[in-house]
C-alpha cells in the first residue's frame, strides 16, 4: 500500500479545500510535514484515522472535528459541510476513499449538531483499468487495513512508551493474532464449541447412562457458566473504555474554562504520574513473581544446604566420593592386563582379583561428575540465597515508596476533586459530580473484569476434574458409546485448533521478538536487549555478571519510546514478510507508516539513531514533526530520502502582547486555521 493524496475540507485546524501529495519510490521514500505545536500536526494524523474508520482519538471525540472558522461563517439553521479523501494504491489497483459530515448550526456560541452518520464511500481502479465500487466500504477498508491494527501504522510518538507497560499486553497479543489472519480458525473453534459441541453433548446425553449423563449435565454447566463469564468480562472491558471515553471529554472541556484549567493540568500530570506509578508497581510484581518462581525455593533450604554438605562432607574424608582412584583407571589397567608397577594382571591372579576389588569401589565418571556438581552447587546457594533475599528487599523499598508517593497523590486529587466539586461556577461542579461517577462506575467495572477472570480460572480447573471423571466412566451400549466417540472426537478437533492457533500466535510472537530486540539494541546506548515475553508484555533485560538475565524495572520515557518504536518497526516489517511469503496463514501487507512526534521525548543521540534507522522502517513513512524535534542530525540522516515536504502555516488569534508573526505562525483576526504550503520554511 503506498498514500498518494489526502484531500481535506473542513477539519479541524484546516479551513476550506487544503491538499496533501505523496511521493514514494524506493528513494524518495519519506514525506515530512512541518509545524509547530498546535499547528494541526495531530490533527493530520487523525484526519487518516477518521477518512477510513470514522473515528479519532482526540479527548472530545468526534466532537469538535468541524474547523471553526467555517463554523462561524456559517448563519444559524445553516449547514456546514466538512470532508475528507483519501487515494491510495494497493496490489495494482487504485483507490480512494472519501468520507463526509454534514453540521447544523444552532446557536451564535458556534455549537452544532451533527447531521447523521459519517459515511464513507470506496470505489477503485482496478489493474485491468475497469473501475468498481465497494458495496460494504467499511468491510472493505477493514480488509485493506485492519482497524485493530491502525494504531500501530498511524501512531503519535508522544503516546506510544504506553506500549512498554504491562496493561498493553492484550493489545500486543491482539495485534499479532490480527497481523497472522487467522480469523477463520477463530471461527472454526467458535463453531465447534458453540453449536457442534452443544448439539451432540444433547445427543450424548439422551443416550448415556445416568452416571454419564450427570457428568455431561455438570460439564454443561460450567461450559455455560464459563461463557456468561467472558461475556462479563467483555462487557465490563468496554462500559470501562466508554467511561474513559467520557472522562477524557470531561478532562477536556475542564482545561477550556480559564478558572479551573490550572487545577485540571496539576491533576491530568498527577493522573499520569499514577498511572507510570502503577505500571512500574505491576512491573515490580511481575519481576518478583520471575524471580520467586526461578530461586525461591532457596528460601527453604538452608537447613537441607547445611545437612547435605555434611554429609558430602563426610564422605570426602572417608574417600568415598569422589573415590582416590577413577574407575576407568582401573577399567584400562584390566584391559592391558598389566599394573603400572610392572605386575602382569593375568586372569585369576590374586593381584587382578586384589585390582578389579578396587574397581567395585571406584567413582565413575557420571557419579563423579555429579558429585562436582553438587558441591559447586551447594556453595554457591548461600550466596545465591543472600542475593535473593537482597533484590526482594531492594523491591519492597522500591513498592514502598511507590505506595507513598500513591498515597500523596490520591491526597492532592482528592482536594482537587473538593475543590472543584465546591466551585462557584455550575458547569464546574456539575462537571466534577459527573466525572466521580464516572469514576466509581470504572472502578466497579474493572472489579467486575477481575471477577470475571478469576472465575474463569477456577471454572476451567472444576471442567478438568468434571473431564477426568468422564474417562473413567465406561460406556454402556453400543449406541451411547458411538455419541460418546463423536463428541470426543469434536473436542479434540476444538483442542487441536486452539492449540494451533496458539502455537502459530507463539512462533510470530519469537520472530517478533528476534526483530524488536535487533532493532533495540542498533539504537539504544546501554547494553541492555528486548523481548516480547510469554505473557505478551515488551520488556528490557540486562545481563547481571554472576546472576544472569533481570529485568530492567526503571526504565525513562526515552527508553520505553525506543523499545515502543522497535515494537512498530518491527510489526510494519514481519507485515511485509508474510505478504510476500504468501501462505495460509500470516497473511501480513505491507503498510505505510505515520508517524506525529516520533522524536518528542529522546535526547540528541537517540534522535539521530532512530533517524538513521527511518528510511528503513517502511516502504512509505510520512513524519510529522516541529522545528525543534527536526534537528540537524535528524534531517542529515533523513534528507536523501525525502520525497515530499510541507509545511503548516498556523494562523492564531491575535492576543494582547503577542502580535509578532514567524514563518510558521501567523496573527489573524477570528478563530484559528491552518493552511498548508509545499517546502520546507526551515528554522
Amino acid at each position: 500500500m503506498r498514500i498518494l493524496q489526502l484531500k481535506i475540507k473542513n477539519f479541524r485546524q484546516f479551513y476550506g479545500e487544503c491538499e496533501l501529495k505523496f511521493l514514494s519510490d524506493d528513494t524518495s521514500r519519506i514525506t515530512v510535514i512541518h509545524g509547530e505545536n498546535g499547528s494541526g500536526k495531530t490533527s493530520l494524523l487523525n484526519a487518516f484515522k477518521w477518512v477510513l474508520y470514522g473515528t479519532t482519538d482526540f479527548d472530545t471525540g468526534n466532537q469538535t472535528i468541524l474547523n471553526e472558522l467555517a463554523l462561524s461563517e456559517t448563519a444559524i439553521g445553516s449547514v456546514a459541510e466538512l470532508s475528507l479523501e483519501l487515494k491510495f494504491e494497493h496490489e495494482g489497483s487504485t483507490y480512494t476513499v472519501h468520507r463526509k459530515q454534514d453540521f447544523k448550526r444552532t446557536s451564535d456560541a458556534l455549537e452544532v449538531d451533527a447531521i447523521g452518520k459519517s459515511v464513507p464511500t470506496l470505489h477503485w481502479i482496478n489493474e485491468k483499468g475497469g473501475t468498481e465500487t465497494a458495496q460494504n466500504p467499511a468491510n472493505r477498508i477493514n480488509q485493506l487495513i485492519p482497524e485493530q491494527m491502525h494504531s500501530y501504522f498511524f501512531f503519535n510518538g508522544e503516546r506510544i512508551e504506553k506500549l512498554a507497560n504491562v496493561s498493553a499486553s492484550g493489545e500486543i497479543r491482539e495485534a499479532i493474532k490480527t497481523l497472522m489472519g487467522l480469523e477463520i480458525i477463530d471461527r472454526a473453534s467458535d463453531h465447534l464449541g458453540r453449536l457442534v459441541i452443544k448439539d451432540l453433548r444433547k445427543e450424548a446425553s439422551e443416550t448415556a447412562s445416568s452416571d454419564y449423563r450427570e457428568l455431561l449435565e455438570q460439564e454443561a454447566k460450567i461450559n455455560t457458566e464459563i461463557d456468561q463469564r467472558k461475556q462479563e468480562r467483555e462487557t465490563a472491558s468496554k462500559s470501562n473504555k466508554g467511561f474513559q471515553t467520557e472522562l477524557d471529554a470531561i478532562n477536556a472541556s475542564y482545561e477550556q474554562i480559564a478558572d479551573v484549567k490550572a487545577k485540571a493540568e496539576q491533576r491530568r500530570s498527577l493522573e499520569t504520574e499514577k498511572g507510570k506509578i502503577e505500571g512500574e508497581l505491576e512491573n515490580l510484581s511481575q519481576d518478583r513473581m520471575d524471580l520467586v518462581s526461578q530461586t525461591g525455593a532457596l528460601a527453604f533450604l538452608n537447613d537441607t544446604v547445611t545437612s547435605v554438605s555434611n554429609v558430602l562432607e563426610d564422605c570426602r574424608k572417608k574417600g568415598e566420593l569422589p573415590y582416590k582412584i577413577r574407575r576407568t583407571f582401573i577399567d584400562d589397567l584390566l584391559h592391558d592386563a598389566k599394573c603400572i608397577c610392572g605386575t602382569e594382571l593375568q586372569e585369576g591372579s590374586q593381584a587382578r582379583s586384589a585390582l578389579e576389588g578396587y574397581r567395585d569401589q571406584a567413582t565413575g565418571e557420571d557419579l563423579e561428575a555429579a558429585f562436582t556438581d553438587v558441591v559447586s552447587n551447594l556453595r554457591a546457594m548461600p550466596r545465591e540465597r543472600n542475593r535473593l533475599y537482597a533484590q526482594l528487599s531492594i523491591w519492597s523499598a522500591k513498592e514502598s515508596e511507590f505506595n507513598k508517593r500513591l498515597k500523596a497523590i490520591a491526597e492532592e486529587l482528592d482536594e482537587i476533586s473538593s475543590s472543584l466539586g465546591s466551585s462557584d461556577i455550575e458547569d464546574v461542579k456539575r462537571l466534577e459530580e459527573r466525572r466521580n461517577e464516572l469514576t466509581q462506575l470504572q472502578a466497579d467495572e474493572r472489579l467486575k473484569i477481575v471477577k470475571a477472570k478469576d472465575a474463569i480460572e477456577t471454572l476451567n480447573d472444576d471442567l478438568a476434574k468434571i473431564k477426568k471423571e468422564i474417562d473413567k466412566v465406561q460406556s454402556k451400549s453400543q449406541k451411547e458409546d458411538l455419541a460418546r466417540q463423536k463428541l470426543e472426537f469434536a473436542e479434540a478437533c476444538k483442542s487441536l485448533i486452539d492449540n494451533l492457533h496458539e502455537a502459530l500466535a507463539e512462533e510470530t510472537r519469537h520472530h517478533l521478538s528476534s526483530k524488536v530486540n535487533d532493532t533495540f539494541q542498533s539504537i539504544l546506548r546501554k547494553d541492555f536487549y528486548a523481548e516480547i515475553d510469554s505473557d505478551y508484555t515488551l520488556r528490557i533485560f540486562k545481563d547481571i555478571p554472576g546472576v544472569g538475565k533481570q529485568p530492567v524495572s526503571e526504565k525513562s520515557t526515552g527508553e520505553n519510546q525506543v523499545i515502543s518504536l522497535s515494537f512498530i518497526a518491527s510489526l510494519v516489517n514481519l507485515a511485509k514478510e508474510r505478504n510476500k511469503a504468501k501462505t495460509t496463514f500470516f497473511k501480513g501487507g505491507v503498510y505505510p507508516l505515520i508517524m506525529d512526534s516520533p522524536f518528542g521525548a529522546l535526547d540528541r543521540e537517540y534522535r539521530e539513531k532512530i533517524a538513521q534507522h527511518i528510511p528503513d522502517l517502511a516502504d512509505q513513512v510520512i513524519i510529522f514533526a516541529s522545528n525543534s524535534q527536526w534537528s540537524k542530525e535528524v534531517d542529515d540522516k533523513c534528507r536523501p530520502f525525502i520525497g515530499k515536504e510541507y509545511s503548516l502555516i498556523y494562523h492564531a488569534p491575535k492576543s494582547k502582547g503577542r502580535e509578532e508573526d514567524s514563518d510558521y505562525v501567523k496573527r489573524t483576526e477570528g478563530p484559528e486555521f491552518t493552511k498548508i504550503e509545499e517546502g520546507y520554511l526551515g528554522h
